[in-house]
């Protein structure tokens, strides 16, 4: 009998990841650094050339089975944060004010097709760069793909519209909280620093994933034979947008500004006043009963049933976080996590600084093959990335900057990112296809990342 039918989602690949980590405690020499506190900036640092074996602790089948609780409870307040997150940014996508402006904006600019894509794709790289906006993206895909159909284009290149340009944010966006937030918090960084040359990173990306997604529709416009897609059929007829109805009604204004207003005090508090998770989650709870009462009115009943609802949908993501977070509890407890971060040091010890920072870059696209999950990722890859960085003499910047970029850029090529797939699902476009069309946007996003990579070693 197989063990599997298909291959393992991600929750599965972390289990079987998590089962692994503790046959490595069997296998793995224990060893660990010595740390040290620095005054200046509150870190703990590994010290370099402090490594040593120590006294084998393998993991028993009863500590196996309490890792699952232990990394739910470590992580407990990045999953407060995320079902905060989740639940307020669903009043306002239920509000509907996002839809109504973007049927707005597809209406106006309908004959200005060229300028069309720019415009909403810019959109949809904010929302990713500002409050993490990934999953929330779903219910648009289908939108989008009548727009660029009734426009000329093919579906792909609605996907596009709403997948490659929320994650052309995502993917070094300066106030992440699911990427970048959460690296830094493992890292020990102040939370959304080093914004400056992210947001350098974060623009550029968004302009090669805009100038590659123009060309290639203006190819399927002028000659539809060559999309990507063209011979697999696809009913469009039960997609709708309503293009012409009349302009944003006052609550949709009012929710639009409640939510720019939102964004900017993050910016603010962040900056300024040194907000952290808890201050975020108060700031988007309070953005989320403001729009519930402009929306809906004042029944306390409605608010609490949407965000029930929203924080319910990110319950597998918050799950992840938990399971991704367990990972890390074996590994700790069976003294093999310094051994690892040790081994990994040696061969980029070897190479300049510049080259190390790729390595750990490439070495991210790859682990996001098996932990598409970005806050997963980060509870697991930077608490060895962070000292990794300590080891071989680069910023601490470096390593979350290499880890967000890997994780999101590469996921536009990640057969198991959830994201990517229920996108490609709904366009009825097989991966194989819109592999295609993705990897060149990958390359050129590797390219520039590497670019930022290397200016970073210098001015972090």
């Amino acid at each position: 009998m197989k063990l599997f039918k298909k291959f393992p989602n991600t929750a599965a690949l972390l289990l079987i990841i998590i089962f692994l980590c503790a046959v490595l405690t069997y296998v793995v020499p224990a060893g660990e650094f010595e740390r040290k506190k620095d005054e200046a900036s509150g870190r703990t640092l590994v010290v370099a050339g402090t490594f040593h074996y120590v006294d084998q602790q393998p993991i028993g089948p009863g500590e196996l089975l309490a890792a699952l609780f232990n990394g739910l409870l470590k992580a407990s307040d990045i999953i407060a944060f995320i079902f905060v997150i989740g639940g307020s940014m669903a009043i306002v996508v239920k509000s509907g004010a996002i839809n109504a402006a973007l049927g707005n904006v597809i209406k106006k600019h309908k004959n200005k097709t060229q300028l069309l894509i720019p415009v909403v794709m810019i959109a949809f790289a904010f929302a990713g760069a500002t409050f993490g906006m990934a999953e929330e993206t779903l219910p648009f895909v289908a939108i989008l793909i009548a727009a660029a159909m009734s426009m000329g284009y093919d579906r792909l290149v609605g996907v596009c519209f709403v997948t490659i340009g929320v994650y052309a944010g995502y993917s070094a966006g300066p106030l992440n909280p699911f990427s970048i937030g959460i690296a830094h918090t493992v890292a020990e960084l102040p939370l959304f620093s080093g914004m400056g040359l992210r947001t350098v990173l974060c623009v550029g990306g968004a302009l090669i994933a805009i100038h590659h997604t123009m060309a290639y529709a203006a190819k399927v416009k002028a000659d539809p034979s060559k999309s990507l897609v063209a011979d697999i059929p696809f009913n469009v007829s039960n997609i709708k947008i309503d293009t012409e109805q009349a302009d944003l009604t006052g609550k949709d204004k009012a929710v639009l500004f409640i939510l720019v207003a939102t964004l900017g005090a993050l910016v603010v508090g962040v900056l300024k006043f040194g907000w952290y998770l808890e201050e975020i989650s108060a700031l988007f709870l309070l953005m989320g009963i403001v729009t519930s009462a402009i929306t809906f009115g004042p029944d306390v009943n409605v608010f609490a049933d949407e965000f029930m609802d929203g924080a319910r949908e990110l319950t597998g993501a918050a799950l992840l976080v938990g399971f991704s977070r367990a990972v890390l509890v074996v590994m700790e407890s069976g003294m093999i996590m310094d051994t690892i971060i040790y081994a990994l040091s040696l061969p980029l010890a070897h190479f300049s600084n510049i080259v190390a920072a790729w390595g750990m870059f490439f070495v991210q696209g790859l682990i996001n093959f098996f932990i598409p999950s970005s806050s997963g990722q980060a509870v697991v890859v930077m608490p060895i990335m962070a000292p990794l960085s300590d080891l071989i003499g680069i910023s601490r910047q470096i390593a979350c900057q290499a880890y967000q970029a890997g994780d999101g850029y590469w996921n536009m090529i990640t057969p198991t990112h959830p994201v990517l797939m229920a996108s490609l699902g709904i366009a009825g476009i097989p991966f194989a296809r819109w592999f295609k069309f993705a990897f060149p946007l990958v390359l050129k996003w590797c390219v520039w990342t590497c670019i930022i990579l290397a200016v970073g070693v210098y001015v972090w």
